[in-house]
């Protein structure tokens, strides 16, 4: 189940089991801020697992949990999107991170992770982020990660930027 891991973390496949940690994440207005589906209800958690397990039999990758590797504590999630934007079909990288998981190098640390995992399991060429210009934190990450900013565009309604990196 464990996709990459990381000096401090392990990366893994999103169980049913997770639902009550997820909620930690996928339920919390703050981290949500800068979704374009929203809070979820406990419904919509369930329905978040089922297509995590459906991307990842389809696509080999999707939202996958983060863990402290030697507390196991759930820290957030991250992983891989395909979506349609002005650009064409972009593969893209997210995260989110349990508010009291917030500034401690987390989100820098998996996306790293991620990107190692797209280069040498997915053989991708090139991944992309999607970031609403406002949300400065996500735009730290990705400039600390080698990502380069290449236009603004829009996605689901929003205004974002798009930023990318060659593997």
């Amino acid at each position: 189940m464990t996709v990459v891991e990381t000096e401090r973390l392990c990366i893994r496949k999103i169980t049913d089991a997770d639902a009550q940690d997820l909620s930690k994440v996928l339920a919390d207005p703050t981290v949500m801020k800068y979704s374009t589906v929203g809070v979820h209800s406990e419904q919509q958690i369930h329905e978040y697992i089922v297509n995590c397990q459906k991307q990842y039999a389809l696509n080999g990758y999707g939202h996958w949990a983060i863990f402290d590797s030697s507390t196991f504590e759930f820290l957030g999630v991250c992983g891989l999107n395909k979506h349609e934007i002005d650009l064409g079909e972009v593969i893209h990288i997210n995260y989110r991170l349990a508010t009291n998981q917030q500034g401690k190098g987390y989100a820098v640390e998996s996306t790293l992770g991620v990107l190692y995992f797209a280069k040498h399991t997915l053989k991708l060429e090139a991944i992309h982020a999607l970031i609403e210009p406002e949300n400065t934190s996500s735009v730290k990450v990705v400039n600390r990660t080698g990502f380069k900013f290449i236009e603004a565009s829009s996605f689901c309604g929003f205004k974002i930027d798009v930023y990318q990196v060659a593997l």
